[in-house]
Formats: C-alpha cells, structure tokens, sequence
C-alpha cells in the first residue's frame, strides 16, 4: 500500500526550514497513509481488548513553586491525545483538534521501543542466542562493517560507536532522510556505509540508524520482512486490537520496513506496548521476553546513560526521566510519548503536535508524574 510521497516533502519542509506550523503537523500525523510508502499491520484475530473505566480526574502539577491544571501543560505540548492505563483499564482518555480515538497517529521514533521489544522476545525464543553476539552473526550483510562488529547489546544501549550524528556533526540524519526518503535509498546501505567514530560501548550517540540495523538482526534471525515479525510478535501475540500502518523505502514487497521510525497506531494500541511492560513482559500467562528484562531496557546499563540535570538518560531503547523511580519511556519527535511507570503500575500514551521550544522535559515529567498520582488516587 502507497501512495505519492506528499508527506516527505512536508516533512522536509517543516523540520528542515523551520516552518512553524502545529496544526499542519497533526494533519499529517493522524492521515500518515496518505503519504509516504507503507506496509500495513493488521488488527489482530483474537484481539486484547483494554476494557474503559473512564473517571473525571482533577490533575494538577507543580512547576516553577505554582499550582497548574493539566490543562496547562496539554496546551503548551499542543497535545492531540492523552491516555492513561492503571490495571489493564483505561481510565483517562482525551482527544483534541481533529484526532480521534480510531486516528493512526504517527509515533516518529517512539516506534524504536516496538523495535527493542523484539529483540528481548527474541533472545527468549531462542531465535537470538545472546545479547553480546555481534551484528553481523544475525545480519550478514553487515559483515566486515562498523555495525557487523558492534554486539547486539551496545547496539540496544545506543552505543555502536559507528560515526553518525542525530543533532550535531556530519553525516546527520537529515542527510539520512535525503538519500532514504527522497532518494529511496536502502537504509540497510546507508548504516552499512558508516565507518567507526569510537569503540562500541564506550559512550550514548543516540542514533536512528542504531535501532534499523535491530530490525535487520530481527529479520536475518527470523528470515522474514520486518513487518511479518511485528505482525507475528507483537500484533498477534499480544493482541493489538487496531491497523497500523508502517514506512518503508519503497512501495510494494521490495520495500524495507524502517526499524527506528514510522509507526502509526492508535492510541490504545500505543498504550498496549507499556501495558506490557507493567506486566513484566508476560502475557496471557506466558513470559515472552527474559525474566528481569523489563527493568533492564528501563534502566541506565553504563555511566554514560545516567539523567544529567539538563537531559534524560537511556536504557535500552528507551529513554530514562531525571529523578527516575521506576519509570522509562518511549519517545518520538514533536511529542509522542509512552510514559512506563512499573512502581506505580500506569501507563500514559500521548500523541502531540509540538515544536522545539514549545514545553520543557521538566514540565512533562511533572505533568505525567501528576496524572499518575491521579490515577493512583482513590
């Protein structure tokens, strides 16, 4: 499935020359089949539904010594939904401007936590032996490259050490993004050209071509497209109850699934990922990623990982709050964020619209810190 790549170009314009426009973002988010290349994932047969509770909650926060309504915060984070889970339930749902709650919302790089939950069902199944096997054990056609030699783990830990940059230095992923999505190019080509900055595991460069050369470990290791992997391991075996839609370089069956990026789901089957989580990554009685995994991908594994009092620190294809007690979350561009709170058993999905600038780090993690107290509360 695909159509003219509209979206790309809209994309290009906007991130690249700055174009402030919120509204024209969501637009796009929530009608991302209209756009790009895309593989579909399809609901699954016998679907988890997650029942609604739905209760008024009064959610406040503290920031700068004052009181604020939630409402604040969503304001500021041009929010275009909020969901919160406590015991597999649904009990806080909003939706604003023209997102519903059957909109497929894109979640950017939020979808590299889809990514990472793979490798932990597979190093369970047996498919994977181990998190320290390298690369190029899985992908052959990274053999001999700066990727091939880097471990599975260091990769997970976004410390390959290979010389790409994400904010600052060259190549960059806007440079990605040229050759991949307008040139469609193979991503798989792109990371394979890439030589070595430092040694793997020596410092975080949180990178996208990091969590695509996962999914070409995923595929190597289960010899199927990426999107059949997604389809049998977490769309099926966890019951996501909606479609989704998916990027890929190119139309048709020769297209090659993003791992790092381009998801688009529904924002109770965003939510289902973390519901996942909380239940320590077993499901329907049956444990399908390694016992302590979840607070292994929910924690720094490295001092260079560890919150800094101006930035979030890592985990393993998740991102770790300042001040972390048992939470980690999933992250995408302009907003999108899936909160894991595993002390307090509350997961909270978000889906924005928003701009450098718009909300500080700091504000949303007092904001979802808030909700969560909500939800607790009787």
């Amino acid at each position: 499935d695909h159509r003219p790549m509209q979206t790309w170009t809209e994309f290009l314009r906007i991130r690249i020359l700055g174009v402030d426009d919120r509204e024209g973002l969501a637009e796009i988010f929530r009608n991302w089949g209209e756009g790009p290349p895309f593989g579909v994932l399809r609901a699954a047969p016998s679907p988890h539904e997650l029942p609604r509770a739905l209760r008024a909650l009064d959610v406040r926060y503290e920031l700068d010594g004052e009181s604020r309504p939630l409402s604040e915060y969503l304001d500021r984070a041009r929010a275009q939904g909020i969901l919160a889970l406590h015991g597999g339930t649904v009990v806080f749902e909003q939706y604003r401007g023209g997102t519903t709650a059957e909109s497929r919302y894109h979640l950017w790089s939020a979808s590299k936590s889809f990514t990472g939950t793979i490798i932990g069902m597979g190093i369970h199944d047996g498919t994977i032996d181990s998190l320290d096997d390298p690369i190029s054990k899985y992908a052959s056609d990274f053999a001999g490259t700066a990727y091939g030699e880097a471990s599975i783990r260091h990769v997970m830990m976004m410390s390959s050490g290979v010389d790409f940059f994400h904010f600052e230095g060259f190549p960059d992923r806007n440079w990605m993004y040229l050759r991949v999505f307008r040139l469609q190019h193979d991503l798989d080509d792109f990371s394979a050209e890439l030589g070595r900055r430092v040694p793997a595991g020596t410092d975080f460069n949180y990178l996208a071509t990091d969590t695509h050369v996962l999914s070409a470990v995923l595929r190597g290791a289960y010899g199927k497209p990426y999107l059949q992997i997604v389809q049998d391991k977490l769309w099926n075996g966890l019951g996501i109850g909606g479609d989704a839609l998916w990027s890929q370089n190119v139309p048709g069956p020769e297209g090659v699934a993003f791992g790092h990026c381009c998801l688009a789901t529904r924002l109770v089957d965003f939510a289902h990922l973390g519901e996942f989580h909380l239940r320590d990554g077993v499901w329907d009685g049956r444990r399908l990623v390694p016992k302590g995994w979840v607070e292994m991908v929910g924690t720094p594994n490295a001092p260079f990982q560890k919150p800094t009092a101006d930035s979030s620190g890592y985990g393993m294809q998740f991102w770790v709050p300042q001040g972390y007690d048992g939470e980690f979350y999933g992250a995408g561009a302009f907003g999108q964020y899936l909160w894991i709170d595993t002390r307090r058993e509350v997961v909270v999905a978000q889906f924005a619209a928003q701009l450098p600038g718009d909300v500080e780090d700091r504000e949303r993690n007092a904001a979802l810190r808030a909700l969560v107290a909500a939800v607790r509360s009787p």
